[in-house]
């Protein structure tokens, strides 16, 4: 590497944009350049770091080894920069630019949604983007800039991560309307006979349910996985499935389709969802902001489900 005086650092951003859109096109798209300016530049980062950067594969445009290995160091030193020359205050509505959100769980969705329509009101030339993945992807992500704050259960995490408290919430069972199960009171042996539907955004194949019937020798049968609620949701309506997710997730799928609540047959530990991000990130305004959003959702949501916890099960 060439002394640092002697290399332009807008070729950073170019690399930055390279290295995550893997193609020359989508990089000069997302940072305004054309695309031959943007190939002009990837020339000059070919030079300066004596590698390809991109090469084509069967699959398109794939970042080399090297240009891996230094993604993540190079988008964490832009956000240093960018946090540098960042004023101290934060002004929602002349805010631009993307706020990066992973999620571990679907059943974050009971915040998601109202998250959307705050950010909209008061800074809506902010860019929300919502990505989902398993606990190492997403600390990854927070690690290597990509990813600003991440939403799950999150339990022993590393020094340099801080968290905070987003909702608690029970587990409840979810069906379609005219499903035989949802005009009775669900027993266990009917729990555990039905075919499940388990959503899991992590793509692991149990989760905390399976865990609490393995504790009674117990084991349900799961008929598919999904990775995601919307699917779940089409799915359910369309078959004999259930699923099990917390009251929150019910509320907005039973708001949103025909599918009913009804209480389980076992009782289900009251799970906490939190909200975690990087020390460095402390003291960003905007970071901060989003933080106090989410801790200001999270009470109301809990609060709504305390009003509404008798209205949500089926009365079938």
């Amino acid at each position: 590497m060439k002394n640092l005086r002697s290399i332009d650092l807008n070729l950073l951003v170019v690399f930055d944009a390279l290295v995550e859109e893997r193609g020359v096109r989508r990089a000069g798209e997302r940072i305004g350049l054309s695309q031959s300016a943007t190939s002009h530049a990837l020339d000059r980062l070919r030079k300066l770091l004596d590698d390809e950067i991109l090469i084509r594969t069967n699959s398109g445009m794939e970042p080399t080894p090297r240009a891996i290995s230094l993604a993540g160091p190079v988008r964490l030193a832009l956000q240093d920069i960018q946090t540098a020359l960042t004023p101290d205050r934060f002004v929602p509505l002349e805010a631009e630019g993307d706020f990066n959100i992973a999620v571990e769980s679907h059943e974050t969705i009971a915040a998601l949604p109202q998250l959307v329509d705050d950010v909209s009101l008061e800074a809506p030339s902010l860019v929300l983007t919502v990505r989902s993945g398993s606990v190492k992807e997403i600390l990854d992500d927070i690690d290597n800039g990509r990813t600003d704050l991440g939403l799950g259960f999150f339990r022993g995490l590393p020094d340099r991560f801080m968290t905070c408290r987003l909702m608690a919430d029970r587990h409840v069972c979810v069906m379609r309307r005219d499903h035989p199960l949802a005009a009775k009171t669900l027993t266990m042996e009917e729990y555990l006979k039905a075919p499940h539907l388990l959503v899991s955004m992590s793509g692991a194949p149990e989760d905390l349910i399976d865990s609490v019937l393995a504790d009674m020798d117990l084991r349900r049968r799961i008929a598919m996985r999904l990775p995601q609620g919307l699917a779940a949701v089409i799915a359910l309506e369309r078959s004999d499935m259930i699923t099990t997710t917390t009251r929150g997730a019910a509320r907005v799928f039973t708001r949103s389709s025909s599918l009913v609540a009804v209480e389980l047959p076992f009782e289900s530990p009251r799970v906490e969802f939190r909200i975690i991000w990087n020390k460095r990130m402390q003291n960003s305004p905007a970071n901060r902001w989003i933080r106090q959003k989410f801790v200001a959702i999270g009470a109301r949501a809990e609060a709504l489900s305390k009003l509404e916890q008798d209205s949500l099960i089926s009365k079938q």
